[in-house]
């Protein structure tokens, strides 16, 4: 249900998705937003800055209340808005039912994570570093890498549900070219004949001729070229579509894994960026107010 987008708030992410895809920047964004009804609260002053809700909840619902960026999930968040649509626009090009061509991101570095890692006595979780490992990458790349499995996890829930609707819209189609082919015959053998030898056949036939008239209508509208293929025909192509959806599902679960891990790792070492510079704040701060004092050296920087 949450990749096919059938709760609200999976169709208020895939909304998000479509929108961030199209923008040019965050405050184009924003203003897509409105356009593609999403209804956005934004305030860089607040410390829950960014908030959503679609149109159609409220018009349902006037009590309704916007849904939290952090509640959807930390690639909805404001920073990682902005990311995104930096690397839909620098790093990825794609097109429904075409390979995803990845060009390399060049993350700007960051002195705070740059300086840690040198003195290699980074305060992260144990976990956060083994997902680090896990994806052979570094902190550094850990959030351009997570933004780009998501995105590359967005393209492939839109190949799946093109796969899954095409499935459906054939799997009517086997029986329908089972009934024609099998009414056929008695349809030539009309043809074949004339005067009161077809007028005798139409009567004692007149109703499977009936239905192969009806079927080959609708076969019509399936096939406008007149090009109808055998009901075995289809069915393997169906089965084909089957295993692309397998492999491509396969896939999606991989991707999924992937972008949740490397974010949350992303998360923390952001967090421990904000806790460095805070810390690096109060030290200064505590050498200002002492400057005069003389009686304690400033304490050394971690960073």
């Amino acid at each position: 249900m949450n990749r096919q987008g059938l709760s609200w708030k999976a169709k208020l992410k895939y909304a998000i998705d479509q929108v961030v895809k199209e923008s040019d920047d965050f405050a184009d964004f924003l203003l897509k937003c409105a356009q593609n009804g999403i209804l956005v609260y934004y305030n860089p002053e607040h410390t829950i800055d960014l908030k959503y809700m679609l149109a159609e909840q409220k018009e349902r619902n006037p009590r309704a209340k916007f849904t939290r960026a952090k509640t959807l999930g930390w690639f909805y968040e404001t920073e990682q808005i902005k990311s995104r649509i930096v690397h839909y626009k620098k790093a990825m090009e794609y097109s429904p039912k075409a390979r995803i061509v990845r060009v390399p991101v060049q993350v700007e570095e960051n002195k705070f994570i740059r300086d840690s890692i040198d003195r290699t006595n980074m305060n992260l979780t144990s976990k956060a570093m083994n997902i680090l490992t896990k994806y052979g990458v570094t902190a550094e790349e850990a959030k351009a890498e997570s933004i780009a499995a998501f995105s590359e996890r967005v393209a492939l829930v839109q190949e799946l549900n093109a796969i899954s609707d095409e499935i459906k819209e054939l799997e009517e189609r086997p029986e329908t070219l089972r009934k024609f082919w099998a009414f056929k015959p008695y349809y030539d053998e009309y043809k074949s004949l004339s005067g009161r030898k077809q007028e005798k056949y139409k009567k004692a036939h007149g109703g499977t001729l009936a239905d192969y008239h009806e079927l080959k209508k609708k076969l019509l509208e399936w096939y406008p070229s007149g090009h109808v293929p055998t009901a075995e025909k289809l069915n393997k192509h169906i089965a084909e579509l089957r295993k692309q959806s397998a492999q491509k599902n396969a896939r999606y679960k991989a991707v999924k894994l992937k972008a949740d891990e490397l974010s949350q790792a992303a998360n923390e070492i952001e967090q421990y960026i904000r806790q460095e510079q805070k810390r690096e704040q109060q030290k200064n701060r505590w050498c200002w107010n002492n400057r005069f004092s003389g009686e304690r050296k400033c304490p050394q920087s971690r960073l």
